[in-house]
């Protein structure tokens, strides 16, 4: 068995997604090799595999330009795209002789346009696995009519079926789609000390985007509270601790011993934070089109509790991480194993075919 999966190297929460499934899927066949083509560091994806795979890290899609983790650059995204888009049908060619040396028998995408369409070229099928597509994310910035759009949901099309986890955005250019349980990492056991048992702990964690700045200094009056962060400066106050993840310590095998995880709204920190039954501390993220529907996640179903990005930016933390922790809110209930889900579809359709 074969699978060539693509991955978005836009932050970790598409990786966070894939990785499971894969997990699973190697899991129930031992002899499943894997072609990753994604753009993240080697150690970032090596961090959540189990099993040794082929990687080749390249590009396969835009994205977003992120000045910040909160913040995007809406006109350097959209030059990008623009300039991403224009030999597409180049790429796709390209993509098509890659891959036909390698010979999958399914194709696997979250959430790279490139995919569908090369699926279709070399006649295998294809699934994509997201919770958002480049086309609904620049709908919201462009006019309908624009031509970028067109490229890319005549490519998204191609696609045999979308699975959907919890927090989805709605996207309709997809003819055939499932929605499915949570996709989430679980925590591993660790020998994992706090580096100060008596205080309440936040890990402020902001994925794969650049961590936006703040007053380090103004974190001192948050009394009570110890933070781990993986960028703490080495001037940082008594009550910040630095904190280096790989792959003998994730973010999400620590989440069971702190309090609260400040962060940015995106899928792969919110469904652990979901996964481990950890408070979140959020910060807004109003240019990002996915941010409203995350919000409503936030403020609906998790114990969750919101910070300005100017209450973020001068260290005014404290109220926001009580009141998470005193949320009535509660996680409702993932109602399965949304990595198993998908591995059983992609070895429905493999057993199938």
């Amino acid at each position: 068995m074969k699978l060539a999966v693509y991955i978005s190297g836009h932050g970790f929460g598409h990786l966070a997604q894939v990785a499971p499934v894969l997990n699973e899927l190697q899991r129930r066949y031992s002899n499943c090799t894997v072609l990753i083509r994604c753009a993240l560091a080697e150690e970032e994806i090596r961090a959540r595999l189990t099993f040794d795979f082929q990687l080749d890290r390249e590009s396969v899609d835009v994205g977003v330009v992120q000045k910040s983790a909160i913040e995007e650059d809406r006109e350097a995204s959209i030059d990008q795209l623009r300039h991403w888009l224009a030999d597409m049908d180049a790429r796709v060619q390209r993509e098509k002789r890659l891959l036909a040396e390698f010979s999958p028998d399914l194709i696997l995408s979250n959430i790279s346009p490139l995919a569908f369409p090369v699926a279709r070229a070399l006649a295998v099928p294809s699934i994509g696995l997201a919770t958002l597509d480049w086309h609904t994310i620049y709908s919201s910035w462009l006019e309908p009519d624009d031509p970028a759009l067109a490229v890319l949901a005549k490519a998204y099309a191609c696609c045999d079926l979308l699975c959907t986890p919890p927090m989805a955005m709605v996207m309709p250019v997809f003819p055939e789609q499932r929605k499915v349980p949570l996709i989430a990492a679980k925590p591993q056991p660790v020998s994992y000390a706090l580096p100060v048992a008596a205080s309440k702990t936040a890990l402020v964690i902001f994925g794969g985007s650049a961590q936006p700045p703040f007053d380090y200094q103004a974190l001192a009056r948050c009394s009570g509270w110890h933070f781990l962060m993986p960028e703490a400066p080495a001037d940082a106050p008594a009550n910040v601790s630095a904190i280096r993840f790989d792959a003998s310590l994730r973010a999400v095998d620590v989440m069971p011993y702190v309090d609260a995880v400040v962060c940015k709204p995106g899928y792969g920190i919110l469904s652990e934070c979901w996964s481990t039954s950890t408070p979140i501390v959020w910060v807004e993220r109003p240019d990002f089109p996915e941010f409203p529907m995350l919000k409503g996640w936030l403020e609906s179903h998790f114990p969750a509790a919101g910070m300005s990005r100017s209450e973020f930016s001068a260290g005014e933390w404290l109220h926001a991480l009580e009141k998470s922790r005193q949320s009535p809110r509660s996680y409702p209930d993932p109602a399965g194993d949304g990595a198993q889900t998908v591995a059983e579809l992609i070895s429905r359709v493999l057993l199938r075919d």
